[in-house]
């Protein structure tokens, strides 16, 4: 039986709160080291230093992309920090999967009120998805997630009922 495979990268759009926080750390790190420069204080530089160290660090995890894998009825959704720390968030069998719509679709309509979980590209024009699931001892969820057309294809071909495509 040929397994049904697909997969989606999009990579998450900055946040005013990520933009913020980043301009926040430079020029902390910025006045550490003109504090440290004006009193002469070799904590402060030494202070100065190991957080210019840790924000060289720290940056690239400031870039995330979400990649979702469908493989055989189980669907995985995956962050990828920096490009190149990958970590899977949920795995999810099609077995407990309510249904699968477009975000403002009426067959939804239902499950408006149970916790999302955006593992989209949060830009406005995206195309996003809604999979409702149950998750463990949670209860149903809402997972927002923006899938290509192999991908939406695949999961109707396996499980017909549950997706949805208007």
């Amino acid at each position: 039986m040929e397994n049904m495979y697909a997969e989606t990268a999009v990579k998450r759009a900055n946040t005013p709160m990520s933009i913020a926080l980043r301009a926040l750390i430079v020029a902390a790190i910025i006045f550490t080291f003109f504090f440290a420069s004006i009193t002469g204080s070799r904590i402060l530089f030494a202070l100065g230093a190991v957080a210019a160290c840790l924000i060289i660090w720290l940056w690239p995890r400031f870039n995330v992309e979400w990649e979702y894998i469908f493989v055989d009825g189980q669907l995985d959704f995956d962050t990828i920090s920096g490009g190149e720390k990958r970590k899977t968030k949920l795995r999810i069998d099609f077995d407990e999967v309510e249904a699968v719509a477009p975000l403002k679709s009426h067959a939804l309509d239902a499950y408006r009120h149970y916790k999302v979980r955006d593992y989209s590209s949060l830009r406005k024009d995206a195309d996003i998805y809604v999979v409702v699931v149950k998750i463990g001892e949670e209860g149903l969820n809402q997972i927002y997630f923006e899938p290509n057309e192999k991908m939406l294809t695949t999961m109707k071909n396996k499980a017909p009922r549950k997706v949805m495509l208007y």
